[in-house]
């Protein structure tokens, strides 16, 4: 006799592994075209997500949060304390000299710094 109580109970603890490993994603509420990259990024569950978008590149977002290039040293010292990684999403149409402006501001406040991509299909 085959006892399915604890078929069911691995089963439903699968779907409920899923469910919330899903949720953990890394996503920013601005749509942006990401470049495509055969690299990951490392885990960063509190990282600050800096958004550039190809449409307006004199601002960006901060954490969700409009924001320029006069506040950014501003609000990385405000969010020092929660972490020190900032993960950039740019749109791949943004010019690559205002990528690396951002990221020179990132890196001489002292925070780790990744780029965002999208997996290259292989």
């Amino acid at each position: 006799m085959i006892y399915t109580a604890p078929l069911a109970d691995v089963v439903l603890l699968l779907i409920i592994f899923f469910l919330f490993g899903s949720s953990l994603v890394l996503k920013s509420g601005v749509g942006v075209n990401l470049p495509r990259s055969s690299s990951a990024l490392p885990v960063a569950e509190e990282a600050h997500i800096i958004t550039l978008l190809s449409e307006d590149i004199s601002t960006f977002y901060f954490n969700d949060q409009k924001s320029d290039l006069k506040s950014l040293e501003t609000l990385l010292d405000e969010g020092a304390e929660r972490s020190r990684q900032v993960i950039l999403l740019g749109d791949e149409s943004i010019p690559y000299g205002k990528i690396m402006e951002i990221s020179e501001i990132i890196l001489q406040k002292g925070f780790e710094l990744a780029f965002a991509t999208q997996e290259r299909a292989l």
